[in-house]
């Protein structure tokens, strides 16, 4: 399958719905596409980096691509061109699809599985520049599929445009979860019958979001696990989920835990690990923001993923800082729900349900955490926020 194929066939059919409304059929992307490709003036095998808010024209520039036989990169359009232009030279866009063509081929064939075709309609929540979500929205072009492609998730808006498009199917990340679950019930009252399925990934999902996302859209949500370093693939769907909560899939032969890591073959994607007596991978967290204090290993996840469902709590991060006699401190940063809730009631609350090592010695509270548009939370930039300035003393 190929966007000229479904252009020739289905003409009229809608190819993108951007979030403001606008639609473009398939025969006119496919026509744009290949004035872009006969306009760029590049050779097979060159690169190209895409920097665009997320839409049709991003498409349409990656088809022309495709269609060129260029590699492309999507670049984070909060990203300066002189910060591009520094990437570029130190060959840094290189992270995107090496052979694009030949992915979402592949990538369309396992999309068939979950019944995607002529008449799916697939909601996509994240920006282009990351793999995942350009990656379907390509392939999915590939089947016949209807995008409606969101530039910036709103909770509120994603379940709106669910009814009114009638959506099929949608991806997610588990923040986007937490946001659509802390809404007011009179705005989440919305008609979400016409979905199928339902995908997430990006990062590992609390245990208690998952049930309860499960209860309200049913069960068919599928859970995979991979990365852009492609890495390894695994995938959950509903019912072996609650068979196993919290797990990934079972490994297969090629998954190994060495001292608390995940391994496909001989890669990592530097996380932390564990299986269970059955052979199914549970995610701890990320190696990078593992906190050793007072000589303990402590995976804030835990926290986080415990504290983000207290009623006060909007968003939360759990991050390590200094500590002149533990070496870290385990610290919850918090943008509150409510006006009235304390540092007091979310440490009890935390303490309740996990071991008192686990949890944070204390609480600031803040207006917004540093998170990309699609939902990631930047756990480095904050930490820094705590750690500049400080020299780590040996004694």
């Amino acid at each position: 399958m190929h966007l000229g194929w479904q252009a020739k066939q289905r003409p009229d059919a809608i190819a993108v719905i951007e979030s403001g409304g606008r639609t473009v059929t398939y025969a006119e992307l496919d026509a744009r596409s290949r004035q872009l490709a006969a306009a760029i003036g590049l050779r097979p095998g060159d690169a190209l980096a895409i920097r665009m808010p997320s839409g049709a024209a991003f498409l349409e520039v990656a088809w022309a691509a495709q269609r060129s036989g260029l590699l492309y990169t999507p670049v984070n359009t909060h990203l300066l061109p002189a910060e591009v232009e520094e990437m570029a030279q130190g060959k840094q866009l290189t992270a995107g699809p090496m052979d694009p063509a030949a992915e979402c081929v592949q990538v369309a064939q396992g999309l068939a599985h979950y019944r995607f075709g002529p008449d799916a309609v697939y909601l996509s929540t994240a920006p282009f520049h990351h793999a995942s979500p350009l990656v379907h929205c390509m392939s999915l072009l590939r089947l016949g599929a209807t995008l409606v492609v969101m530039d910036r998730f709103d909770a509120a808006e994603c379940l709106e445009l669910i009814e009114r498009h009638r959506v099929t199917h949608a991806q997610f990340v588990p923040t986007m979860f937490v946001r659509m679950l802390k809404l007011p019930a009179a705005r989440r009252a919305r008609d979400l019958s016409s979905l199928r399925v339902v995908l997430h990934g990006a990062a590992p999902c609390p245990v208690e979001v998952k049930r309860r996302m499960l209860d309200w859209f049913g069960p068919i949500i599928h859970e995979f696990y991979s990365g852009t370093e492609a890495y390894g693939f695994t995938v959950i769907g509903p019912q072996e989920w609650l068979a196993h909560p919290g797990s990934v899939d079972r490994a297969g032969d090629d998954v190994r835990i060495v001292d608390g890591v995940v391994h496909f073959g001989e890669n990592t994607l530097g996380d932390i690990g564990h299986l269970d007596e059955d052979g199914y991978l549970y995610l701890t967290d990320r190696v990078a923001h593992t906190i050793v204090s007072g000589g303990v290993n402590i995976y804030p996840q835990e926290a986080e993923d415990v504290l983000v469902m207290h009623p006060g709590v909007a968003d939360v991060a759990v991050i390590g800082v200094p500590d002149p006699e533990r070496g870290e401190r385990v610290l919850a940063v918090v943008q509150p729900a409510a006006a009235d809730v304390t540092a007091d009631e979310l440490l009890a609350y935390c303490r309740e349900r996990l071991a008192p090592y686990k949890c944070p010695r204390a609480v600031d509270f803040v207006l917004g955490l540093p998170r990309d548009p699609s939902g990631k939370l930047r756990k480095g930039l904050l930490r820094e926020t705590y750690w500049r300035n400080h020299e780590t003393r040996i004694v």
